[in-house]
C-alpha cells in the first residue's frame, strides 16, 4: 500500500472536460471532514506502516470528486526509497489534480514541503503505449527533500472528474482493503445530493456503512480495513467473485445504462455522399449474400483499421467517428465498432452495438448497473434468423469462423428503448482454433529418438499476432518463437527444419517443422507403451469443493476453444504384434468439454484424430462428482499403442538397425538440427543429444566426439561424467579417471564420479591411491559417504584382501542393517572374491526382498555360479535382465554361465551383445577370475 497510484488508477473514472496541464494547490474541499491528527509520540514496531488511508468521493450530477489523505510510514530503507519519489498520474482531459498536503512528520515536528516552496514536476509520457493506447495521462512527480527513515509522510489530493455524456447520472468507486492491510485510520466516505437515486454496492464480506445526512448530502462511511477475507476456492465463476470496491451508482437499471449510451451509436448521417467511406459501403452492398456482405465489412474494419486505444479528450466513453477513423486508420473497440455499425446499417444489415467485460465477464450481472461494468464494446449483427457477434478489434474474421461465439457471458445492447443483459451462449467453434498434424517415425525401435513431423494452423487473432511477431524477430528470434509452437504440440524437441507462413485469405499461420526427440514410448508393466491420447489428458479438473462454504460454488471451465489434432505413428520396422488399449473412440462431453475420436490401424501404422471443444462455461455443483468420476474414468482408459510382449532387445535392434540402415535417417535429422543452432554458439543441445544417442547405439567415439564439443563451450560435471563413462566403456581408463575427476572437482555431489574413478584407478593398478581417495571422503561423513564405504570393500577385494573388504562393508551394514544397496554390495564383494557364498546368498536375498532388483539379482547369479548352481544362476540372470535387458555385466554373465552348460550358441549371443554394449567387459570380469 505504499505506491499512491494504486489507490489513483483505481478509483479514476471518465471525463471529458479539459482541465489545466499542471496541478494546482490549494485547500481540502469544504465537504471533506478531516481524519484525525496522527500521535507520532505513541508508535512503535508494532504501529502499521500505513497510519492514515482515508478516501472520501462525492457525486453530483456527472462529476465525482475523488479526494485521499494518505500517511506511510519509512519503517524500512526499502520503503524510504519507496516514499522518496511521489508519484501522482492523472489525464487533464478528465479533471483537475489538486495537491492539498505533503507534509514530513518527524517526533513532535512537522514539515510542511509544499510551504518551502517545493512544488511537483509534470511529465508526459504514454506508458501504454506497448498495449496500443494513447490516455494523454501526465504524472505529477515530486523528490521529497530531507525524508528520513522512520519518518512518516502524509500526502492529501483530490481531483475532479465529470462525463457530460451520461446525461447527468454518476458513479463511484472506492477500494475496501481487508486484513493483513493494517492502518490506524482508515475509511471509505460517499457522498451524495440528500433526494437524488443513488444505489450502492459492496462485494466483499463484513461490510457495515454507517449512513448520515451531512447539509445537504447523504452519507455514507465504511470503516477500513475490513476483516479478513474468507478463502475463495479455485476456478472461481466470475459472478462470485468479490472485488475489494464498492461502488454507488445513479443508474436505476440496466435498459437506463443500454438508452443512455445508445446515443453514441447512432449512425445516421455519419457516412457522407460521394466520400470514400460512401464508396465502401456501395461495394458492400454488391455482395448478395448477406452473410458474406457482413464478413466483408468485418474484414474490412479488422484488416483496414488498426488498433490504437485514444483515451484522451473525452475518448473514453465517446468513439471517434467513423469518418476520423476512416482518415487515420485507427481506433479502439469504440471507434472500431461505430464505423462497422455504419457500414453495416449502410449494407442493410441489421446491428446493434452490445457492451461486455473482457475482464470479468459473467461477474457483470452482479455489479451495479452503470458503464464501469464493461470495457469493451463489439456488433451484434442479426442475418439470416442468426446472431453473429463482430468484434472491430478482432483479427483474421473470415466467413467460415463468423457464426463463432465470444465468451463474454453477458453483454448489455445499445438500444434507444432501453435494453436488459443478454446472456451469451457458449457454442463450439466452426472451425478448430488449432489445426494439429503429427507425424512421429519410430522405425527404429522403441527406445531410439523419434523423428517427427509437425504442421501446426492457428487461425484468427492469434495467427495474426503470430506473423506480426515473426515479421519483426531476426533469425533466431523466429526459431524461438516456432519452437515454442511445436514444443506446445511435442513437448522438449529438436528442430531440423522449420517455417511458417501467413494466409491471408484465411487469415491462418502455419507452422510447419521436422526435427526429432526423446522416444515417447514407456515401460510399464514390463511392456512397451505409447500414449496416443490428445485429449483426455489435456484436461484438468479437480476443483476443490470440500468446505461448507464452497459446495454450492459452481466450476468455472475457462472460455471457448477447440482443437483438433491427427497423429500418425509409424511403428518399428520388423515387428508385428502392436496393439491398441484404451478408449478408440470417445463422444460426449467431459468437465465442459466436448470430446471426439476416430482411430485407425493398418500394417505398421497408426492413425488417430482427436478433437476437443470447450462449449460449457462451468459445471454445476450437483454435477462435479460425476464429471470427475467421469474424467478419471476416461483417464484409466488412455489410448495407447501397446508392444509385443517379446521385442528383439536392444543390442539386437542396433545390430540389425546398423545392417538395414534405420539409423541414418536419425543422423541426418541430428546433423540438420545442429546445422540450424549453428548461429548460436552457445547452443551445444544437438551435440549433446547425439551423444547420447550414439552410446546408446554402442558408438563411443562417436558420443565421445560430440560431447567433447560440448564440454569445450560450457564444461560441466554432467557431462565431464558422461564423456568419462563412454572413455571406460572402451577401455581408455586414464581418460576416464581425468574427466571423472575433473567432474567430482566441479562438484562434490556427483559421488558416483568418486567412486568410479576410485574404481578405474584400482583398476590401473593404483590401489593405493584409490583407496586414499575413498578415505578422505568417508573422512567428510554425510550420508553418501556409504558408496564411498562400499566401493571401497570392492576394491580391497579385488586387490586380494578379502578379509579386510568384508570388515569394511560389514561395519556398513551394522549401521544401516536393512539398506537393500549395501546387502547388495556386501554380497556382491562375497560373490567376486569367491568367499563366505553361504551368507553371500542371504544378503542378496534379503536385498531382493528390500527392493533392490536388478542389481541384486545379477549379484546372486554370480553366487550361484560360484557355487556350480548353473540353473539358478541362469535363472536369476534372466530375471535381471528381464528388468534391465541391456547390462552388459549381466548379459556377460549369463554368457558364461551357458557356456558351462554346455549352450555354446546361446552363450557367444550373450557374450557378443556384452562386448558390444560395452568393449572393456572382459577386462572387468578378469579382476574376479572369470573369463570367456
Amino acid at each position: 500500500m505504499r505506491r499512491w497510484p494504486i489507490f489513483f488508477v483505481l478509483l479514476a473514472s471518465a471525463g471529458a472536460a479539459w482541465a489545466g496541464d499542471t496541478p494546482l494547490y490549494g485547500p481540502v474541499p469544504g465537504w471533506v471532514v478531516p481524519a484525525p491528527a496522527i500521535a507520532t509520540n505513541k508508535l512503535n514496531d508494532a504501529s502499521p506502516q500505513v497510519l492514515v488511508f482515508d478516501n472520501q468521493q462525492r457525486l453530483e450530477g456527472d462529476s465525482v470528486t475523488v479526494y485521499f489523505d494518505v500517511a506511510n510510514r519509512a519503517t524500512t530503507t526499502q520503503a524510504l526509497n519507496e516514499m522518496g519519489t511521489l508519484m501522482l498520474p492523472w489525464s487533464p482531459d478528465k479533471g483537475d489534480l489538486t495537491i492539498h498536503r505533503v507534509e514530513i512528520l518527524r517526533g513532535a515536528e512537522t514539515i510542511d514541503v509544499l510551504k518551502s516552496g517545493d512544488r511537483f514536476t509534470v511529465l508526459r509520457r504514454e506508458e501504454g503505449m506497448e498495449r496500443m493506447m494513447l490516455t494523454g495521462q501526465l504524472t505529477a512527480t515530486m523528490a521529497v527533500k530531507g525524508l528520513q527513515l522512520g519518518d512518516t509522510l502524509r500526502v492529501a489530493f483530490s481531483m475532479t472528474m465529470n462525463e457530460p455524456v451520461l446525461k447527468g447520472h454518476g458513479q463511484a468507486v472506492g477500494m475496501t482493503p481487508a486484513s493483513p492491510f493494517r492502518t490506524q485510520f482508515g475509511r471509505l466516505r460517499l457522498l451524495w445530493p440528500t433526494g437524488r437515486k443513488v444505489a450502492w454496492k459492496g462485494y466483499s464480506d463484513g461490510i457495515k456503512p454507517v449512513f448520515a445526512k451531512v447539509g445537504g448530502d447523504d452519507e455514507m462511511t465504511i470503516p477500513l480495513p475490513l476483516a479478513k477475507q474468507p478463502e475463495a476456492p479455485g476456478n472461481l465463476p466470475d459472478r462470485y467473485a468479490k472485488p475489494p470496491i464498492v461502488e454507488v451508482s445513479s443508474f436505476a437499471d440496466w435498459p437506463e445504462v443500454s438508452r443512455t449510451l445508445a446515443p453514441l451509436y447512432a449512425t445516421d448521417g455519419l457516412i457522407a455522399p460521394g466520400s470514400s467511406l460512401a464508396a465502401e459501403v456501395t461495394k458492400l452492398k454488391a455482395v448478395a449474400d448477406p452473410l458474406a456482405r457482413t464478413e466483408r465489412a468485418l474484414e474490412l474494419v479488422q484488416d483496414k483499421i488498426r488498433y490504437l486505444a485514444v483515451a484522451m479528450d473525452g475518448g473514453n466513453l465517446t468513439p471517434q467517428t467513423p469518418a476520423k477513423t476512416w482518415e487515420l486508420r485507427y481506433g479502439d473497440c469504440k471507434a472500431k465498432t461505430l464505423l462497422l455499425l455504419a457500414l453495416l446499417h449502410g449494407a442493410g444489415i441489421e446491428a446493434e452495438a452490445v457492451t461486455a467485460s473482457m475482464q470479468t465477464r459473467g461477474f457483470v450481472a452482479a455489479r451495479l448497473p452503470g458503464p464501469a461494468a464493461f470495457d469493451h464494446v463489439l456488433v451484434r449483427a442479426s442475418v439470416n434468423g442468426r446472431s453473429l457477434w463482430l468484434d472491430g478489434t478482432g483479427a483474421g474474421a473470415r466467413l467460415a469462423d463468423i457464426g463463432d461465439v465470444p465468451g463474454y457471458g453477458q453483454v448489455l445492447p445499445l438500444r434507444a428503448v432501453g435494453a436488459a443483459l443478454m446472456p451469451v451462449a457458449y457454442v463450439a467453434d466452426q472451425r478448430p482454433r488449432r489445426n494439429v498434424a503429427i507425424m512421429l517415425d519410430q522405425s527404429a525401435g522403441v527406445d531410439f529418438p523419434a523423428l517427427w513431423r509437425a504442421t501446426v494452423t492457428i487461425r484468427g487473432a492469434a495467427a495474426q499476432g503470430l506473423n506480426a511477431a515473426v515479421g519483426q524477430a531476426d533469425a533466431r528470434q523466429k526459431a524461438a518463437l516456432i519452437q515454442s509452437v511445436v514444443s506446445g504440440e511435442l513437448g522438449d524437441v529438436q528442430m531440423s527444419s522449420y517455417a511458417i507462413a501467413y494466409d491471408p485469405d484465411t487469415a491462418t499461420a502455419t507452422v510447419t517443422a521436422a526435427g526429432l526427440g526423446t522416444t515417447r514410448w514407456q515401460r510399464d508393466d514390463r511392456r512397451w507403451r505409447q500414449s496416443l491420447d490428445r485429449a483426455i489428458g489435456s484436461i484438468a479438473f479437480a476443483p476443490d469443493r470440500s468446505r461448507a462454504a464452497w459446495r454450492d460454488i459452481p466450476v468455472a471451465t475457462g472460455v471457448p476453444d477447440s482443437a483438433l489434432t491427427r497423429t500418425v505413428v509409424k511403428l518399428p520396422a520388423g515387428v508385428t504384434g502392436y496393439t491398441l488399449e484404451g478408449d478408440q473412440t470417445l463422444a460426449g462431453t467431459i468437465a465442459g468439454r466436448r470430446l471426439s475420436r476416430t482411430t485407425a490401424m493398418a500394417g505398421d501404422t497408426v492413425t488417430i484424430e482427436d478433437r476437443v471443444d470447450l462449449i460449457e462455461p462451468e459445471i454445476a455443483p450437483a454435477a462435479i462428482a460425476a464429471e470427475r468420476a467421469k474424467l478419471a474414468a476416461a483417464q484409466g482408459r488412455l489410448l495407447r499403442i501397446v508392444a509385443p510382449a517379446t521385442l528383439p532387445s536392444r543390442v539386437e535392434t542396433v545390430r540389425t538397425g546398423r545392417k538395414a540402415g534405420r539409423f541414418t535417417p536419425i543422423e541426418t535429422a541430428f546433423a540438420q538440427a545442429i546445422a540450424a543452432a549453428a548461429d548460436d554458439p552457445e547452443d551445444m543441445s544437438g551435440y549433446v543429444s547425439r551423444a547420447s544417442f550414439r552410446a546408446g547405439i554402442y558408438d563411443y567415439a562417436g558420443a565421445i566426439a560430440d560431447v567433447s564439443k560440448a564440454i569445450a563451450t560450457q564444461e560441466t560435471a554432467e557431462l565431464l561424467g558422461r564423456r568419462a563413462w563412454y572413455h571406460a566403456a572402451l577401455g581408455a581408463r586414464a581418460k576416464a579417471v581425468a574427466d571423472y575427476a575433473a567432474a567430482y572437482g566441479l562438484d562434490p555431489s556427483q559421488e558416483f564420479a568418486l567412486t568410479q574413478q576410485a574404481d578405474l584407478m584400482a583398476m590401473d593398478g593404483d590401489s593405493v591411491g584409490a583407496l586414499k581417495l575413498l578415505d578422505a571422503r568417508i573422512d567428510t561423513g554425510g550420508e553418501e559417504r556409504f558408496k564411498a564405504i562400499a566401493e571401497k570393500a570392492f576394491i580391497q577385494r579385488n586387490a586380494g584382501d578379502t578379509v579386510a573388504a568384508i570388515a569394511t562393508i560389514d561395519a556398513a551394514v551394522v549401521e544401516k542393517p536393512a539398506d537393500p544397496y549395501l546387502l547388495n554390495m556386501r554380497c556382491w564383494v562375497k560373490g567376486t572374491g569367491n568367499h563366505a557364498l553361504d551368507s553371500a546368498l542371504a544378503d542378496c536375498t534379503r536385498a531382493i526382498e528390500l527392493g533392490n532388483g536388478a542389481g541384486a539379482l545379477d549379484s546372486r547369479s554370480l553366487v550361484f555360479f560360484r557355487l556350480g548352481r548353473l540353473a539358478e544362476a541362469l535363472v536369476d540372470a534372466d530375471a535381471a535382465l528381464a528388468v534391465w535387458p541391456s547390462s552388459p555385466g549381466s548379459l556377460f554373465l549369463r554368457g558364461i554361465i551357458k557356456a558351462k552348460m554346455g549352450k555354446a550358441a546361446a552363450a557367444a549371443i550373450d557374450l557378443g551383445d556384452a562386448r558390444l554394449i560395452q568393449p572393456s567387459i572382459d577386462a572387468e570380469f578378469k579382476r574376479y577370475g572369470i573369463t570367456a
